[in-house]
């Protein structure tokens, strides 16, 4: 079982190095480090009162989003909510991809958030120092994974069978591997005569290329916290949260050519994983006077077990190719007739268990209150994407680990908000900038900055028993995909400008 899942895993890591052709990858890497970047970045998250601030409000408190921000900010309630958040997500993917751009959109419907906020407050008159809190279970999606792409164009001598060709050269047939191995199977390369370690194509020209990718699933985490207060002046919390994933990549890569025995080469690849997971947080606010509030929170590394299946099928077209001239010694075993017209193979579908751990992290936030006028507030977080580690009893995950620690690193993100206040109205905006966590000293996924921006806006109307709060937010960054490598790593890389819109309605019941 071992020995399949690696010669399936390195076959499908050579077609799908997702980060761009400038990556260094530790050799022996099964593509495990890309599951512990996706699942460590964090889409904006929470109420449409945070999410109209940037994300940042860790230390305002009063928020359903206390919950999984700093579960302190539970104490500052004084009496029970209940809240639910509806989300519109409409996003926009621009993708560069051989000279030629496309666009690709996306919308969906979800439930961002929804909580459930009981209150244990002391009267008045209840003599000392600890005056009660707030237990809360909560519910965020706090990512999300659709994404539609679909891009083409025409290259010269980047076609896949030149990559084929390329990593073969050298080992004989019984030697070879991943996309150079799916070639041989299909006629596309060819052992020369009397030398055997070294291949040719009867097929010519540069192809039409094509490829569409549609990805889906989520991340939905519960938490339930509690949080206290202590005199007014200090807030105190901790909660756990439980994780529920599932992440889903189908793709279909084609190469269309004319005037040659070939008409066309497919490619169509699916993975589908899913998996549960938990982490705890705790955290501390203190408001030395009433106008100024700042606290601190750490949310430990999320520890998750993933199930994962994949499978791959591969399609080629030929004109009535007459093979037999490039029989090899009889090692090669005829698919089908001598004569071909259409060739299909596809890989067995694969099982796999493994874990993930992703990173820690630190939370620092400030808010300064503009007496009933509103506030302004600023969060800052540090994480080590470096830090996250896979580990399974079916594959030995050193490799992967390795390829994290020298690409990924730490980042800083900054959140910054602000909230006017006029009656019962509310005005909100909120901007985040949120780190690269493939930059570093090593700078080896150079070929795109994936650092994150956040511009965002809402209103709110509050009446008291009720309250209602809309909110925008555009999320800007880069990403790159590389279609198929050669032996030097190098491929045609599309790369994609994707913008995230999201908008949310908040609708809250005090009692």
């Amino acid at each position: 079982m071992k020995g399949i899942r690696k010669l399936m895993l390195v076959g499908l890591a050579a077609l799908c190095l997702q980060f761009g052709a400038q990556a260094q990858i530790q050799p022996g890497s099964f593509g495990y480090y890309e599951d512990a970047l996706r699942f460590s970045q964090l889409n904006n998250f929470g109420s449409a009162r945070i999410l109209g601030l940037g994300g940042s409000g860790s230390v305002l408190g009063g928020d359903v989003s206390s919950a999984i921000l700093n579960p302190a900010g539970l104490g500052f309630y004084n009496r029970s909510q209940f809240v639910l958040t509806p989300g519109f997500n409409f996003n926009q993917f621009e993708s560069t991809y051989l000279l030629n751009d496309s666009r690709t959109e996306d919308s969906n419907l979800n439930i961002a958030n929804l909580g459930l906020i009981i209150n244990f407050n002391k009267s008045d008159y209840v003599p000392g120092g600890w005056r009660g809190g707030s237990l809360a279970i909560t519910f965020n999606r706090v990512n999300d994974f659709r994404q539609q792409l679909s891009y083409s164009g025409q290259g010269i001598g980047t076609s896949i069978i030149d990559a084929m060709l390329d990593r073969a050269d050298l080992f004989f047939p019984e030697e070879l591997g991943g996309i150079e191995q799916v070639g041989y199977d299909h006629f596309l390369i060819n052992p020369l005569p009397g030398a055997e370690d070294f291949y040719l194509s009867p097929v010519a020209g540069n192809p039409i290329q094509r490829e569409r990718i549609n990805r889906t699933g989520f991340t939905d985490q519960i938490n339930i916290a509690f949080g206290g207060n202590y005199d007014d002046k200090i807030y105190l919390g901790a909660g756990i949260g439980i994780l529920s994933t599932n992440y889903t990549s189908n793709r279909i890569y084609t190469e269309e050519f004319s005037n040659t025995v070939l008409s066309s080469f497919t490619l169509d690849e699916r993975f589908d994983v899913s998996g549960t997971g938990f982490n705890a947080n705790i955290g501390v606010i203190v408001r030395p006077v009433d106008f100024v509030r700042f606290g601190v929170s750490l949310t430990s590394p999320t520890w998750y077990n993933f199930s994962e299946e994949s499978d791959a099928i591969y399609n080629s077209e030929w004109n009535n190719f007459d093979a037999s001239t490039f029989l090899d010694n009889g090692n090669r075993v005829i698919l089908e007739d001598t004569v071909l017209n259409s060739l299909q193979t596809q890989t067995n579908i694969f099982f796999s268990d493994y874990e993930l751990r992703t990173p820690l992290r630190f939370n620092a936030g400030v808010a300064f209150f503009l007496g009933k006028n509103g506030f302004i507030t600023a969060d800052y977080e540090r994480l080590n994407y470096g830090s996250a580690n896979v580990s399974s009893a079916d594959f030995i995950a050193d490799n992967d680990n390795e390829t994290i620690r020298n690409n990924f690193e730490s980042v800083n993100n900054l959140r910054l908000g602000a909230e006017y206040r006029y009656k019962i109205f509310r005005f909100r905006a909120g901007y985040a900038m949120l780190g690269d966590p493939t930059n570093g000293r090593f700078n080896t996924f150079s070929d795109v900055d994936r650092s994150r921006t956040v511009i965002s806006g809402g209103v709110g109307l509050n009446l008291g028993k009720y309250f209602l709060d809309f909110s925008y937010s555009q999320t800007r960054f880069e990403e790159s995909f590389t279609s198929f490598s050669f032996a030097d790593s190098a491929g045609p890389t599309s790369i994609t400008e994707t913008t995230l819109n999201n908008a949310r309605i908040s609708f809250g019941l005090n009692f």
